[in-house]
């Protein structure tokens, strides 16, 4: 069985969905009568992955989202699942641009532009066209349009940090998942600088999971003293047992 993009070889994973990836070119071929199997038996942890509630037009954008996120060779995390999380949270205004949707792989690769410059990682839109085989001025004019309709801050939360950073020490997103839990939870109930919570809380959810990663290390990949890491999980813990 060959890629119908590029005659490429297939490969199938063991995806829930019976996903096939193009080997050469990276493209998913979606076996269109698997989409209503096992849902029930499953649910999604990330914003990438679909579900039963989810429409057909959603699957088709989060299928052109992990064709170019492969070409790219995007890490699943924080960035394909950022741009996951944008298209779930403004579905409602990008489903109904019929440019768009027109042109979704062009509007992903401008969703992960977006989100690539917010994180601080320089990559130009031409290099990403040419790898892509996209025609960059489409895409550099997605771009403006989708800052308009994304209205994405340039200040970052506590768990952007996080996302970023604690990639950077495990693979393990149920770990990451819990401590944007506990983030959540303490919310405005404690203040400080934004990537020190992140750590402090990352911190406090590796000591409770029994993960064997020092505040140092922690702290490192942070960009901040393994003290500061210290203090803010003390603080973090203080506040859960006062205020919980």
């Amino acid at each position: 069985m060959n890629c119908p993009e590029c005659q490429g070889t297939l490969i199938s994973p063991d995806g829930k969905f019976g996903e096939i990836v193009c080997e050469n070119c990276g493209s998913v071929i979606l076996d269109q009568s698997q989409y209503n199997q096992g849902f029930t038996e499953w649910a999604p942890e990330w914003h990438s992955n679909w579900d039963a509630s989810d429409s057909g037009t959603m699957m088709e954008w989060l299928t052109a989202l992990r064709t170019v996120s492969c070409q790219l060779q995007l890490p699943e995390f924080p960035y394909r699942e950022e741009v996951a999380r944008i298209i779930r949270k403004k579905k409602n205004t990008i489903f109904r641009s019929q440019m768009l949707g027109k042109n979704k792989k062009e509007a992903v690769t401008a969703l992960i532009f977006i989100i690539l410059r917010q994180y601080g990682e320089a990559r130009s839109i031409k290099e990403m066209c040419e790898t892509l085989s996209l025609d960059t001025s489409l895409v550099m004019k997605h771009s403006w349009n989708l800052r308009k309709i994304t209205r994405i801050k340039k200040v970052y939360t506590p768990t952007e940090h996080l996302r970023y950073n604690a990639w950077k020490l495990t693979q393990n997103t149920e770990l990451i998942k819990k401590t944007e839990n506990l983030l959540e939870k303490i919310g405005k109930k404690i203040s400080g600088n934004p990537i020190s919570l992140a750590a402090g809380a990352f911190y406090h959810t590796c000591k409770n999971d029994g993960k064997n990663l020092s505040k140092d290390e922690i702290g490192k990949a942070f960009h901040i003293s393994g003290r500061t890491v210290y203090t803010n999980q003390k603080r973090i813990s203080k506040t859960i047992s006062t205020k919980f």
